[in-house]
């Protein structure tokens, strides 16, 4: 026998959108989409986000890489408070990683712009005799490896 208590929403046609779309939300929000009990019989909270995506409103909730938002809480008012703090870190900490990527594709260049026997030269040197901005700009290319790039030194 099924109990209603049981049921949670079926997300499952729920429109779903990226990190990068999540990224372009206007007034972004958390929309409370169910109140339930887990196995130890606490409080969870399912969560979806709302707001503006390019000027069209996500009116029933959008899943983010098709998962809902899950908070484990004693209150209603504490799982929103929870939910929303944890989309706006999610948002400031993918502005971040955008900003990270924009500084480490700017060394990449400035590193690109200097001859290849110039960069083995300061790779192969006492560190420190290596230049500060080479340094600098090794080190801020570090989230870009697997794009073609590979950090090569010596110990």
């Amino acid at each position: 026998m099924l109990a209603t208590a049981n049921l949670v929403p079926n997300f499952a046609y729920r429109r779903s959108i990226t990190t990068d779309e999540l990224r372009r939300v206007d007034d972004a929000c958390v929309i409370l989409e169910h109140h339930g009990y887990d196995s130890d019989g606490a409080d969870y909270y399912l969560f979806s986000v709302g707001g503006w995506l390019d000027g069209q409103p996500l009116t029933e909730g959008a899943m983010v890489g098709g998962d809902a938002i899950i908070v484990h809480a004693d209150s209603e008012a504490g799982a929103k408070q929870i939910a929303a703090d944890g989309l706006l870190t999610t948002l400031q900490a993918l502005d971040a990683e955008d900003g990270r990527y924009k500084q480490a594709r700017a060394a990449r260049e400035r590193l690109a712009s200097v001859g290849p026997l110039e960069r083995i030269d300061q790779a192969t040197k006492p560190p420190a005799d290596v230049s500060d901005a080479f340094v600098a700009d090794t080190q801020a290319i570090r989230p870009l490896i697997g794009d073609d790039i590979v950090l090569a030194g010596k110990q």
